[in-house]
């Protein structure tokens, strides 16, 4: 019935920038209950070395961790007046369900993106690791300098899989988008292709309204490989409704839940 992604759409065709909910970019887990979920990450690789004929092989073996996802439930009531469910002159139902989906899309997505980790989910800007300290302009706006070390502070081999991209909020994007490079060119691409995000430097760049506003001590810019960044979700946004719960005072209550 109800869609956690509702709080995501398309800019203008002339610069389809796209508005995503970090469920859109991180993999998502679907799992039908909510105990804790153990994911095994790999810290170390194997490493190979040359051996003469006849020279034993050493061992090598990878290293190892985990981390444990759980399940934080998001919920509201919505209460409304039984006269006003059987007066109204349009889909009341529809349209308590779209703003539900909204509201729950953008409760989620804040976690994701700067939760703390301890009484809601870990964030994905939270989790990452502070490349650059840069931000010596106009509101801390990252320079073009910045955009580059950002670039190279992550792993050669991650740069170079599918889903590595930028995020940032809409502060971040007006000082990105005013980006020029040494001889003067800005470094903002717009997308040809309508519903498809622009680029900076080749990159992929993705709105996120829960990404902090530019600032000298802000994380104001992410950029990585966002499908590295997990999220599991206990069956989905759940929608009950109850005659009962205010009878009293003759309204019909709707609970809206997701556990993520």
């Amino acid at each position: 019935m109800l869609d956690a992604g509702l709080c995501r759409g398309t800019g203008p065709n002339h610069n389809p920038l796209t508005v995503l909910n970090l469920l859109d970019l991180g993999q998502v887990i679907n799992t039908t209950t909510g105990e804790s979920l153990t994911i095994p990450t790999l810290t170390a690789r194997s490493t190979a070395t040359i051996k003469g004929q006849g020279v034993q092989i050493s061992d090598s073996d990878p290293t190892f961790s985990s981390i444990v996802l759980g399940a934080f439930k998001y919920s509201f009531l919505v209460p409304v007046a039984n006269e006003l469910l059987n007066d109204a002159g349009f889909d009341l139902s529809a349209l308590i369900a779209e703003q539900a989906g909204n509201s729950i899309g953008f409760a989620v997505n804040t976690g994701l993106t700067t939760g703390t980790g301890t009484v809601e989910p870990t964030g994905v800007m939270t989790a990452a690791s502070s490349a650059v300290t840069g931000g010596t302009g106009v509101s801390g706006v990252a320079s073009y300098e910045n955009i580059i070390d950002l670039i190279y502070a992550l792993d050669g081999q991650a740069r170079l899989l599918p889903g590595v991209g930028f995020i940032t909020g809409k502060s971040g994007l007006a000082g990105m988008r005013k980006l020029k490079d040494g001889a003067g060119n800005y470094i903002w691409t717009d997308s040809a292709v309508p519903g498809q995000p622009a680029t900076l430097l080749g990159y992929p760049v993705y709105e996120n309204p829960a990404v902090a506003a530019t600032g000298t001590a802000a994380f104001s810019l992410g950029f990585g490989h966002m499908p590295s960044y997990k999220i599991r979700t206990a069956g989905g946004i759940q929608v009950a409704q109850s005659s009962d719960f205010a009878f009293d005072k003759d309204v019909t209550t709707f609970r809206v839940t997701m556990r993520v």
